[in-house]
């Protein structure tokens, strides 16, 4: 079958294109549960990607099949990006270590916001981890309730990133999406199996480093959210999204 797509025209005209345009411009990762938009990137990529570096953005095709957008490297974004901020990176790095974990993988796959804070309680000094969770300490049944709200609301943004999926809208249980496969980019080139790179994951994690991809500053008129304060020293740059300002997060 021919491609559909001989032009950009052809492409913007597409009934799935508005809505495509949006959630890679909110910073949503797009893979084969988008199965509709999927198909229109695969088969209109080489459009697609000139149309984007006109705005100095980069569409990404991941090793794991997914599509995202990235600020270019190359001249100034006129999409607006921001960083993500460091609790929301440690909880995506611990939840792309969950991912490559093959009893994770093999079970029901999903997995509950209190396990993700055990997992962070293990590999984080408590002060760290009081800092993250924005609670000056964590020793009461209200203190652990008010900072799983906190996780909780960093869970819902990598959801809303398309890089977990939620039971529900409480972000009580969830399941690992390979978007989260972003997380592993720093050490892509240094290990050799998935178990390999979960153990330099976790030292990563427990040393505080930062990591993903390289920033530019914006040079649209709404401005970039400074978020992600570096904690020891940096990998890499921070992490850095696709997306307009954050929404106020909403309790069922």
């Amino acid at each position: 079958m021919d491609n559909p797509y001989q032009q950009i025209a052809d492409l913007i005209n597409d009934e799935c294109f508005p809505e495509l345009d949006a959630r890679l411009r909110r910073g949503e990762h797009i893979d084969a549960r988008q199965h509709r938009l999927f198909n229109v990137i695969h088969d209109g990529l080489p459009l697609l990607v000139e149309y984007y570096l006109r705005f100095g953005c980069d569409l990404i095709h991941a090793p794991e099949s997914y599509y995202y957008l990235r600020p270019g490297t190359g001249g100034k974004s006129l999409i607006r990006s921001r960083k993500l901020d460091e609790l929301t990176m440690v909880v995506g790095q611990v939840l792309a270590m969950f991912h490559l974990d093959p009893e994770q993988l093999e079970g029901s796959g999903w997995i509950s916001a209190d396990a993700v804070y055990e997992r962070l309680r293990l590999l984080l000094e408590n002060d760290h981890l009081c800092q993250l969770l924005a609670r000056k300490k964590i020793e009461t049944q209200a203190d652990r309730d008010k900072a799983m709200d906190t996780l909780r609301s960093s869970i819902r943004q990598l959801a809303r990133l398309g890089m977990i999926r939620l039971e529900g809208n409480q972000a009580n249980r969830l399941q690992t999406q390979a978007p989260l496969m972003r997380f592993i980019d720093p050490v892509r080139s240094t290990t050799s199996s998935a178990e390999a790179t979960r153990e330099v994951m976790e030292q990563l994690v427990r040393d505080g480093y930062i990591s993903f991809d390289v920033d530019e500053e914006s040079s649209t008129s709404e401005e970039v959210d400074p978020l992600a304060a570096s904690v020891g020293e940096t990998l890499v740059k921070e992490t850095v999204v696709i997306a307009p300002a954050v929404e106020e997060d909403q309790e069922a």
